[in-house]
């Protein structure tokens, strides 16, 4: 055992030790606090520490800085209440806390010089280590921009969404991401999800066209213009179409858009004005258009023949009534439209180089769906030879009065012969009508012996051309095979040379056939062209090998050859059903 004087400097030794021990732990909490409230001032986020009043006792620079302060004491020992936006919402939102002993979300706040903030608050209690609450600790950040972002995006949205334009978005590759309800209404569809990640390009008409405007947005950045779109049900409708690349603020392409107006019923009132158009402007009666005050906006050729123009810009724009030769006339006939929506009669217009012209007029208003006036429109003829001839008629009927006044009885035989000379000249008007008619009838006739003899020759010439087929057929597949055995079997000199004289003579015989039928076949050798009827019969490759003396492989290789020029190597096509085709076209 130690003495007793050892033990109590042991003792000492160890107090000394635990002393020291007790030092280096204070130490180390210190240091580790130390380290933690740097670690909160140093926070990017705003940091706060209140009493469970409400009351501030600590923020951080972060805080501060959200605030717009300079000063921390600015801010301390004021209820957290005071920086909300709605002090109701505040209460609701510390009574929630303490209660629950924590709260998160979004709230509306305060700024130093007044402005509104949005922050993203996330609160809760601070306990003891008996779990007893000693305060509070609320850590937020500012999504004050990220909030007027999410408010504009969603506007845009909203804008999109309701924009009487069809919109579409598509990633990079042409599939499509997002489509608004314009476009949905457009195709026909019931939901958007049978659109989105759909290839763009199936909604064209011609797939060759979608993708052109699609290679032509990803490289130039945009296109514009008219396509044709295929509906839901099939059915085609037209579109005005505006697409482009859309690139994020580095300039880096990051999706396509696309905004389009349905425009087929447009187009077939524009094809339907059009035809109008033409059939106005091609009418033998001049035909004008004038605004409700009685300024010209348009005149048809006809119209400007009859004035003597060059240029319907010598007419546009100029009021109808210094066309007319009689001003009071014109007003009058003007008014009379205005009033009961037509006029229609005889008038004196005046020519550009102010000769006098007659003419029969028609006008009348124009009028909306609706009802409301909207423009005139006058069809005239010029009637001048007419009013002379009238005019010339009656001054020889005045004359004839007069002479037969005076000479009634010297005429009376004059007159009997005037009336059996009429009469001669209508019986041969008559003759002339009957054999005017009797003429066109041969003509019509003539006509169709002619149309019946194109028809007869064009049928005579598919009949020689497939009787050149035939003939070339048959002797390539029902002669030459078996010359061509004989050749190959044992024949003597005499005999040979008879066969060859045969084959030669037959040769001559086919070679003009030869050219027109080969055309058919492309750049086919003779010996394909035999292979390929012999398909066409439906012969076995063995039977075609013993038809033409030569090995299976060689008939397989002339098979390869035909299937390449006629574009069907790698395809699931029957090379005698389209050699058949062929044959039929």
């Amino acid at each position: 055992m130690a003495p007793k004087r050892q033990k109590k400097k042991i003792v000492k030794a160890g107090s000394k030790l635990a002393g020291h021990q007790a030092i280096i732990i204070s130490s180390g909490i210190e240091d580790e606090m130390k380290i933690r409230d740097r670690a909160i001032a140093s926070s990017i986020s705003g940091i706060a520490l209140g009493d469970l009043e409400g009351n501030v006792m600590y923020v951080n620079e972060a805080a501060l800085k959200i605030w717009g302060g300079d000063d921390a004491s600015e801010i301390l020992g004021r209820c957290a209440v005071e920086f909300a936006e709605s002090e109701e919402e505040a209460r609701q939102a510390l009574d929630t806390l303490i209660n629950k002993g924590w709260w998160s979300g979004e709230i509306s706040g305060k700024r130093k010089d007044g402005s509104s903030i949005v922050v993203y608050l996330s609160a809760n209690l601070v306990l003891d280590d008996n779990g007893k609450p000693i305060c509070t600790m609320a850590s937020f950040i500012d999504i004050t921009e990220r909030k007027r972002m999410e408010d504009e995006l969603r506007l845009k949205e909203y804008a999109i969404q309701s924009s009487m334009n069809g919109i579409a978005i598509a990633d990079l590759d042409g599939n499509i991401t997002y489509a608004n309800k314009a476009f949905l209404r457009m195709w026909g569809g019931d939901d958007v999800s049978e659109i989105l990640g759909k290839p763009a390009i199936i909604f064209a008409e011609s797939i060759e066209t979608g993708m052109d405007i699609l290679n032509t947005v990803r490289e130039q950045g945009v296109w514009k213009g008219e396509v044709v779109g295929k509906r839901k049900d099939g059915k085609p409708v037209v579109v005005e179409l505006s697409a482009n690349l859309v690139s994020d603020d580095e300039g880096r392409p990051v999706c396509m858009m696309a905004s389009f107006i349905d425009i087929t019923e447009r187009k077939r009132m524009e094809d339907e004005l059009r035809l109008k158009e033409y059939a106005i402007q091609s009418s033998m009666n001049g035909i004008a258009i004038a605004d409700l005050e009685g300024n010209v906006t348009y005149v048809n050729d006809a119209a400007l023949r009859m004035w003597g123009g060059v240029d319907k810009s010598e007419v546009i724009g100029k009021n109808a009534v210094m066309f007319a030769g009689s001003e009071e006339v014109a007003l009058e006939a003007l008014h009379s439209v205005l009033q009961h929506g037509r006029w229609v009669g005889e008038g004196v217009g005046m020519r550009r180089d102010g000769t006098p012209i007659d003419i029969l007029l028609s006008a009348n208003l124009v009028s909306d769906d609706e009802g409301r006036p909207v423009c005139m429109m006058a069809s005239f003829s010029d009637i001048t030879e007419l009013k002379r001839a009238k005019e010339r008629l009656e001054r020889i009927n005045q004359e004839l009065e007069s002479i037969v006044e005076e000479r009634t009885k010297e005429l009376i035989n004059t007159n009997e012969k005037l009336r059996m000379e009429i009469e001669e000249r209508k019986q041969a008007e008559s003759s002339l009508l009957l054999k005017e008619k009797e003429l066109r009838l041969e003509s019509l006739n003539l006509a169709e012996a002619n149309t019946a003899l194109k028809v007869l020759l064009k049928r005579r010439e598919q009949d020689r051309e497939e009787l050149e087929e035939k003939v070339l057929t048959n002797v390539k597949e029902l002669i030459f095979p078996y010359i061509d055995k004989l050749e190959a079997s044992r024949l003597d000199a005499e005999q040979a040379a008879y066969i060859g004289i045969i084959k030669s003579n037959l040769e001559n015989i086919i070679s003009p056939f030869l050219a027109r039928i080969s055309s058919k076949y492309l750049n086919f050798t003779p010996m394909e062209i035999q292979v390929a009827n012999l398909v066409k019969e439906g012969k076995s490759t063995k039977e075609m090998a013993d038809i033409l003396n030569v090995s299976d492989r060689a008939v397989e290789f002339h098979r390869n050859n035909i299937r390449k020029k006629l574009g069907l190597k790698n395809k699931k096509v029957n090379l005698r059903s389209y050699l058949m085709t062929l044959s039929r076209n």
